[in-house]
């Protein structure tokens, strides 16, 4: 009897297991099982001609028209084949308006699969380039791309590596990756079937630059993959932005006339104190002199890292204020972001530094994100941490006349005042917190990132402007 039960109990649970099975292909016209084959679309053709790539993965069907055509409004099923057994909402013969995508839905019993049909024109438009990190700037109208870049970049013109992103089908000639001659006008052709696209880049060299990255190393290539990227960012991303060594300021070989802004993203072992700081950065210290100069004439400055030492440096903060919470290496990896990265309290959202920002749903309004699921930082930290002389958010800004920004327990952002004692244009950032990380050494899909360039264009406005 025992037996005998235990046998309808078993029938019982699969066949519920087989509703629920057949519910959920309904619910969300995809099935989980491996049954694509029962609605498949094995062909459909568009006005006797253009046929429809498939992608059952992407549950797409992409036809590709002519640069020039202008008749999507109208266009006519003359050939659809579906699997054995399978219908589907539209059938040869009817025209459809397919300026904008429109769903097949193909049936096949209880299975339902909804496709997106797409018709696209060829396009060759090219939408980013990179000559060794440096970003170009591109002008459609003439089809140009002007990169501007410094004497010390470290970038062999005679033998660059350029990097295109282009539209979604288009083919790059001489092929993204590769190296060539920029030491006069250089041309690449973008081709997608019918469409053409020929751009050709020019390398300007700058002489004046209205913002700058200093670093230790001689060139950019020669700084630590996490100061790279952060110089990389600026000079590809600010018109008119250069790297420049200490030495290049100390010496004088760099012209500062025209400069506006310094990014001095500093990512080493952190200082326990100022003293600290000023021994092991002698480079930095020999230039002081010329930044302070800058900074006494409204330049406004970005510190990360160690590098909100260099505040004191310029008379801009008490030579006592110095971060009582470091901690870190020099090491590239440290904290693997997982499915929820961390976010990072920020005291006022309304700020200018915070505007412009990817925001993720049901994060609260004191709270941004700039890490991705996947994304590795070194969490280098330079921080107040509440105890000692600074016991609270109001003691950091009194002992160091500036304003807290933002940090979790803590202050690990902060700003300063300009020599002409105002907040703002001629001011100091300083982002001491791990969470502001320019490199990752593991892969990961921009999501949040991107708010890392987000806040520093931010900064450069609200410092400049």
């Amino acid at each position: 009897m025992i037996t005998k039960i235990k046998k309808l109990f078993s029938a019982g649970l699969l066949c519920c297991a087989m509703v629920a099975v057949l519910t959920a292909c309904n619910k969300d016209n995809t099935s989980d099982m491996k049954l694509d084959g029962a609605c498949l679309v094995e062909e459909l053709v568009l006005n006797g001609q253009y046929r429809a790539t498939v992608s059952v993965e992407k549950k797409l069907l992409k036809v590709k028209v002519p640069v020039d055509f202008t008749a999507k409004d109208n266009m006519e099923i003359t050939s659809l084949r579906l699997s054995a057994g399978a219908t589907a909402n539209y059938k040869v013969g009817d025209h459809l308006n397919l300026d904008g995508s429109k769903t097949l839905k193909v049936s096949n019993g209880n299975l339902v699969m909804d496709y997106q049909l797409s018709v696209r024109n060829d396009e060759a438009i090219m939408t980013n380039f990179l000559l060794e990190g440096v970003k170009g700037a591109i002008n459609q109208d003439d089809k140009s791309v002007t990169v501007s870049v410094t004497g010390n970049s470290g970038i062999d013109l005679a033998n660059a590596t350029f990097e295109v992103q282009c539209s979604e089908d288009a083919v790059c000639t001489p092929a993204s990756g590769t190296k060539a001659n920029f030491t006069e006008p250089f041309q690449i052709v973008l081709t997608d079937n019918t469409a053409t696209t020929t751009y050709t880049v020019y390398v300007t060299m700058i002489s004046n630059p209205v913002a700058l990255f200093v670093g230790e190393a001689e060139n950019i290539e020669m700084l630590n993959p996490e100061e790279k990227a952060a110089a990389k960012w600026l000079t590809g991303n600010i018109p008119g932005s250069a790297y420049a060594s200490w030495d290049d300021i100390a010496s004088g070989n760099m012209s500062l006339d025209e400069v506006r802004f310094v990014f001095f993203h500093r990512h080493c072992t952190p200082y326990g104190n100022y003293n600290g700081f000023k021994d092991a950065e002698p480079k930095a210290m020999a230039a002081v002199s010329m930044m302070k100069e800058l900074w006494k004439r409204g330049v406004g400055f970005v510190l990360q890292r160690s590098a909100v030492n260099y505040a004191i440096a310029l008379g801009a903060q008490p030579e006592d204020s110095y971060p009582n919470n470091v901690w870190g290496t020099d090491g590239e990896g440290s904290d693997l972001m997982g499915a929820d990265p961390w976010t990072y309290r920020v005291f006022d959202i309304a700020h200018p530094l915070w505007q412009g920002l990817t925001r993720s749903p049901g994060l609260g309004d004191d709270r941004i994100i700039t890490l991705d699921e996947g994304y590795t930082i070194c969490n280098t930290t330079s921080q107040f941490g509440f105890w000692g002389d600074y016991p609270n958010e109001a003691a950091v800004e009194a002992r160091t006349g500036g304003r807290a920004l933002g940090g979790d327990g803590n202050v690990s952002s902060w700003e300063l005042k300009s020599a002409q004692g105002s907040y703002g244009k001629g001011g100091i950032i300083c982002f001491g917190t791990g969470v502001f990380d320019w490199n990752s050494p593991t892969p990961y899909e921009p999501k949040y990132h991107d708010n890392m360039g987000r806040i520093m264009l931010n900064a450069y406005n609200y410092l400049t402007k």
